[in-house]
């Protein structure tokens, strides 16, 4: 599928223009921008729903807008938005309605067309619902029936728009996966609309974003990330930012918010993550280290906007790194080790421990195994132990009075 020098809108105004974009058999396509951008503008006109204003969109080098829709449905299926009036049909009847652009004006279906409808309803995993009435389903089962529909039109290519809208997170990760394997397995050509960012990132062969009128394709969908369009089109700044290294949106430690006490956190290889996270959602001021800047922990804190004391990838903890560690205590009202895998690029960390203690700081261990590593300091075993363990800002202020 390829658009030409596409302008897509209706009648006279025009939302998006100027499209080139290229759309190969085998690759799921995630189409992202915000509300009102043009998205579903954008792929009812790939779908030949609506006439292009300016341009074309080629299936197969053929023009969508000059043959017939019989022909078209043949080529094309589209999912939309909305419930479809068939409330009181069944689950193989609307599957069914998929093969119209196959029969005559009776739409009597023949062995080729039963085939047709009984391989769409397996992949969509919808075969033991055909007795069903539709206005017995939930959104995602429904959502599964409407895919086999279109999927029963036996297309080259398969547009859906917001095909996860109302679906709980299971159904949309089933949703993108059946959308992957469909394009991998089965060879066709699927674009899909969403507004799950991480989703997107995590499926899509290629990235297209459409925001200001224009539209922007990503064949390497994680170099989206660190496009300042994108950014800007979904608000991502020094608040609300878009790691490029876990393609996860975090909010940022904000100085307005975050007035409670410090805690320095000693952590790696992921374990500090859901520390981070925790403790700046309740307003504390955080300190991380020793991390390397390979290390995930490193990534996740410096997308929240912490304090990060770091090291270059590979390289043992120096000992002036080391050192603005042990600085960072002297801001501490407490410190927190998460129990990182220890090896020789940061047994350091270690040391780090025992001066937290040489400084009689409250230290708390968090260790979903129980284990004590020093003697006197207690260990919890969750993130909410911890934060019941902590001083709080409440506190603080009555320390410091």
């Amino acid at each position: 599928m390829k658009a030409s020098r596409l302008s897509a809108g209706y009648g006279r105004r025009v939302v998006v223009s100027s499209v080139e974009l290229e759309l190969q058999p085998g690759e799921l396509t995630v189409v992202v921008g915000p509300n009102a951008s043009g998205k579903t503008t954008l792929l009812k006109t790939l779908a030949a729903i609506l006439k292009p204003v300016a341009g074309a969109v080629y299936l197969s080098g053929e023009d969508l807008s000059c043959i017939s829709s019989r022909r078209r449905a043949r080529m094309v299926a589209a999912v939309l938005t909305g419930r479809p009036d068939v409330g009181g049909m069944t689950v193989e009847e609307v599957v069914a309605m998929g093969r119209y652009p196959w029969t005559g004006p009776a739409h009597i279906l023949g062995p080729r067309d039963r085939k047709a409808v009984e391989e769409a309803m397996e992949k969509t995993a919808v075969s033991h619902l055909r007795e069903r009435r539709v206005s017995e389903l939930s959104d995602g089962q429904f959502q599964r029936v409407v895919m086999a529909r279109a999927l029963a039109q036996q297309p080259q290519a398969l547009i859906l728009d917001e095909p996860t809208t109302h679906l709980d997170s299971r159904s949309r990760l089933e949703v993108f996966t059946l959308l992957r394997r469909l394009a991998h397995v089965d060879g066709l050509t699927v674009v899909a609309s969403t507004h799950e960012l991480e989703l997107a990132f995590r499926f899509a062969d290629k990235l297209v974003l459409v925001a200001d009128g224009d539209v922007v394709v990503a064949d390497d969908p994680e170099a989206m990330a660190l496009d300042r369009r994108f950014l800007h089109a979904f608000g991502l700044d020094e608040k609300l930012r878009l790691s490029p290294a876990t393609l996860s949106v975090e909010f940022t430690s904000d100085a307005e918010m975050n007035q409670g006490p410090s805690v320095f956190v000693i952590a790696g290889a992921g374990t500090g993550a859901p520390v981070y996270r925790a403790l700046t959602k309740q307003g504390y001021r955080i300190n991380t280290g020793v991390l390397h800047e390979n290390d995930i922990d490193y990534h996740v804190a410096s997308s929240l906007g912490l304090n990060v004391v770091a090291e270059k990838p590979f390289q043992p903890i120096g000992a002036e790194t080391f050192q603005r560690a042990v600085n960072a205590f002297d801001v501490s009202d407490a410190v927190v080790y998460t129990c990182p895998p220890i090896g020789g690029l940061n047994v350091r960390n270690l040391e780090l421990l025992r001066k937290s203690l040489g400084k009689g700081l409250p230290t708390y261990i968090l260790s979903t195994t129980g284990a004590t590593y020093f003697e006197g300091v207690e260990t919890v075993h969750s993130v909410r132990m911890l934060l019941e363990k902590l001083p709080t800002a409440q506190e603080k202020k009555m320390k410091t009075v």
